[in-house]
Formats: C-alpha cells, structure tokens, sequence
C-alpha cells in the first residue's frame, strides 16, 4: 500500500516578509477573538492544494514542475490588506491580500491548474481565485471586525520577489499543520 502526503504547491515568503507580516498582525493575537492562528514560519501562498497523493502522483507532479518552472520568469508582489473569506459577515479564514504583479499570479496559476489537469490532476473548482496568505482561522461565529480593524498594525508595501515554486507535505498535528519542503522549482527565464 503506498503512503499518502498531504500535498500543496507554493509560493514561499521571504524570512523578513514574514516577520513583517507577523510585527503587523501581533496586536490582533491579544484581542478577544477566538482564531487560531498561523504560525509566522508557515506564511505561504498557496496555489494548488492536492489534498492526498501517494508517491506515484507525487513524482507526476514534480515531473510537470521541472518543466513547467523552466518557462517562467520571475515577478514581484506585494502584502496588501486583511480580507475573510468568504466575507466579513461570516469569517472563516482570515487573510492578507497580495497585491502587485497580480497578472503573473493569476496567470501562474491558471497554468498550473490547466497543466496538472492534462495529467490528470481534477481542477479547482472556485471561480476565482484571490491570491493571499492565510493569517488564522475563526473557530466560532465572530463580529471581530471592528477590533480587528482598529488593532491591526500596517503591512510593509515592500516589493517581494517570487523566483521558484515548491511543492509541499502538509502533516496535520494536535498543535497546527507542520510543513515540509518536497522540492523547489527555480523560475529559468531571467526577465
């Protein structure tokens, strides 16, 4: 029987991005609101979650994105503001939007949705597609907004830049996912 990961690709955040994101985020963990959140080392974007895969798929994967990084090139991006998904009105998930060359984003993963799918991956079903870093989940109903909004500290508008994709092993615990790096996939083309 093969052993089934847990798998995602991603964009992963620059150390001084995250520790960024996180000195602006810290005011909101003393709130009263009931969120768990995400600890500063997994800030990620995420841009194809798989769910499991055994080895098999897993190697089908890495195969599209060697080939597949080999035709980009690198873009920048930028933290934006906080957002919920879905909405402020019923928070699940609370995010900070990204910003900047969203374009490439959108069409970055666009691509990786079409690639995957021709090899047999099932394709995402959302219409769209909101590029983000999730910041914690709403464990119960919330009006926190307005707490949220007052104490949030703001986002650097420094430029990042995204240069390699990787693909992910998410492991769940009793204390938060753990996330392993499976491989990187450098852009090629130099812009």
């Amino acid at each position: 029987m093969n052993d089934l990961t847990r798998s995602f690709i991603a964009v992963l955040l620059q150390p001084e991005i995250k520790r960024d994101i996180y000195q602006s985020t810290a005011p909101l963990h003393r709130l009263p609101i009931n969120i768990k959140w995400v600890e500063e080392e997994n800030y990620h974007l995420t841009l194809k979650f798989f769910g499991s895969l055994n080895s098999k798929e897993i190697q089908k994967v890495k195969t599209f994105l060697e080939a597949f990084t080999a035709m980009r090139e690198p873009f920048y991006l930028q933290c934006g503001e906080l957002m919920a998904f879905p909405n402020w009105r019923r928070p699940r998930v609370l995010c900070l939007s990204l910003e900047g060359d969203i374009e490439a984003v959108q069409d970055l993963r666009q691509k990786i949705e079409t690639g995957l799918a021709e090899v047999g991956f099932p394709k995402d079903k959302r219409k769209r597609f909101h590029p983000h870093i999730t910041l914690g989940r709403f464990r119960s109903g919330n009006d926190a907004l307005k707490m949220i909004s007052d104490n949030a500290g703001r986002f650097s508008d420094e430029k990042f830049l995204v240069q390699d994709l990787y693909l992910m092993a998410s492991k769940l615990t009793p204390k938060g996912p753990e996330y392993t790096a499976l491989a990187r996939y450098p852009f090629q083309v130099k812009g």
